[in-house]
């Protein structure tokens, strides 16, 4: 192992001893792992509770980037783990995309979230005619905010198209890590961006269809570098290490490396917000009146797409799925709380059938509730804690 190499570790070793979890290093000797217990179970439990062909999600903190959680399981073939299902691109980025997207026309383009454009279609595709000015047609006008707390493709597709070259869109990806490696402590597949320059379909990767790949571990850095005012933390999951005969090997650190603007990471941060708030994500974390059902706000972006099994898209962990499978719809959340002073980023990935409701905000609802609960009824939970 090269001085400057931190050591490699073999996640299908992990274990629970006592209070920590371990797991042996690649060339021999044992790593003292960074995930937290009570959160990695409550994840694990979260994703197996609904029996999905594939799930996986990852949880890291703010701004070190320790990976508190990373956990994958499959209803279709349950020999696939975390490192299969967190760390592997098996799925398109979707409308995650749409925070590159949105990164891009506020930093390259240099647009403001108030930014308006007037529309048409692109409920659930990107058409030529969604890219041009139609007087009796766009009766819809919103702004850049609106387009990602809403998910509006329409929106996303037109701005990219006026304001951005593919070369600036490619920048911000290649920026935030796509087509990198990000230098994990365990292997790991790069997710893949691959920006068009045909004008119509350079808009619909800009939206998430498809042209794009993304793991949930990049998943949830993506959401910690809008977090993290535009720096990516450096992802880590060895908190201590021994060789094989025992003695401390020395972890050498990695820099965290500066994607976006501070104020450029802010806003955009403020437009995942409204994801929540009023956005796609409200109904798992706002009641009927518009109450939060969380102690701390949160921020994220949704997305969704469905299995086409074309060669160019990604490849799903197993071709083992049953009947009652059926079609394979993707679902996707990541994001960051508290929204006032991020502490983690998070991303949760389904790979479900068509026919289940269930969606990724909602589960990831789920463990950030157990995680955010109060602890003796009168302080804020382990998440405030975390800082």
């Amino acid at each position: 192992m090269a001085g400057d190499a931190r050591p490699l570790v073999d996640l299908e070793t992990t274990s629970l001893r006592g209070s920590r979890y371990t797991a042996s290093l690649y060339g021999g000797g044992l790593a003292q792992l960074t995930l937290d217990p009570v959160l990695q179970k409550s994840v694990e439990e979260a994703l197996a509770s609904h029996h999905l062909p594939f799930a996986a999600a990852a949880v890291v903190g703010i701004p070190d980037g320790r990976v508190l959680a990373l956990a994958g399981h499959s209803k279709t073939d349950p020999s696939l783990d975390a490192a299969a299902l967190a760390l592997r691109p098996w799925a398109p980025a979707a409308s995650v995309f749409k925070v590159v997207a949105a990164s891009a026309l506020l930093q390259e383009g240099r647009l403001e979230p108030a930014t308006r454009v007037c529309y048409h279609g692109g409920i659930s595709a990107i058409r030529r005619d969604n890219l041009v000015d139609r007087r009796r047609k766009d009766r819809s006008c919103a702004d850049l905010a609106y387009g990602i707390g809403r998910s509006q493709n329409a929106i996303i597709a037109k701005l990219t198209v006026r304001h951005l070259r593919p070369e600036q869109l490619e920048h911000i990806a290649s920026a935030f890590g796509f087509g990198q490696d990000l230098g994990f402590d365990a292997e790991m597949d790069p997710s893949e961006a691959d920006i068009p320059r045909d004008p119509l379909e350079f808009a619909r990767a800009a939206a998430g269809f498809w042209h794009s790949s993304l793991s949930p571990l990049h998943g949830a850095l993506l959401a910690a570098t809008v977090a993290n005012r535009g720096i990516m933390p450096a992802a880590h999951i060895v908190d201590k290490a021994l060789d094989a005969q025992g003695r401390a090997i020395a972890l050498p650190g990695r820099p965290a490396r500066r994607v976006l603007d501070p104020a450029v990471a802010e806003k955009v941060g403020a437009m995942m917000h409204l994801t929540t708030t009023m956005g796609t994500a409200r109904k798992s974390f706002r009641d009927a009146k518009g109450r939060p059902y969380l102690p701390v706000e949160v921020a994220g972006k949704t997305g969704t797409l469905f299995h086409r099994g074309r060669p160019q898209d990604p490849v799903l962990p197993s071709d083992q799925l049953s009947p009652e499978d059926g079609r394979i719809a993707y679902s996707w959340f990541v994001g960051f709380a508290p929204v006032e002073n991020p502490t983690i980023a998070f991303a949760v990935l389904l790979g479900k059938s068509t026919t289940l409701p269930i969606k990724a905000h909602a589960v990831a609802r789920r463990f950030l509730a157990e995680y955010l609960a109060p602890e003796d009824g009168a302080k804020p939970g382990r998440l405030l804690a975390h800082r």
